[in-house]
């Protein structure tokens, strides 16, 4: 008859060390790929919000950056295209500098002169193009309260 014997488990202390740094490096790892998705959905969604002064003074800096940029609307620029739901116009700034505006969108019911408006879009060195404009207005109907409008862009 054949004798079987069995040897005694032998556990290496290696083994354990390395599921430890298996299990730390996947930690670390995890953790950094977190750190990048926030920081990069920082970075996509931020936007300076400057006035039509501080635009100008920062110059080539702000160029193709998304920005928000407020000013009073001048209603002698403002110029709608109903087929094409083209709005261009000029905000100015407290000093009175101008800057174009085009966004392609409707037209607000609040769109008239000294119109506070907040813009959201991109500054390419000559035309603001508006992705997002906000307007505000003394309410026509109670004195004192302030009337709020937003409109998103259709392209």
């Amino acid at each position: 008859m054949a004798q079987s014997t069995s040897l005694p488990p032998v556990e290496i202390s290696g083994q354990k060390a390395n599921k430890k740094i298996k299990f730390i490096v996947g930690g670390v790892v995890i953790a950094l790929a977190v750190v990048y998705l926030i920081y990069t959905g920082i970075q996509s969604t931020a936007a300076y919000f400057l006035t039509v002064d501080e635009l100008y003074a920062k110059g080539e800096e702000m160029h193709d950056r998304t920005l928000r940029v407020s000013g009073k609307v001048d209603e002698e620029t403002i110029d709608f295209n109903n087929r094409d739901l083209v709005l261009a116009f000029d905000v100015t700034s407290e000093t009175g500098e101008r800057m174009h505006v085009v966004f392609n969108g409707p037209k607000p019911d609040q769109m008239r002169h000294g119109a506070d408006a907040i813009l959201e879009g991109k500054y390419d060195g000559d035309t603001f193009t508006a992705q997002s404009l906000l307007l505000k207005c003394p309410s026509r109907y109670d004195e004192g309260t302030i009337e709020e409008v937003q409109v998103e862009a259709v392209r």
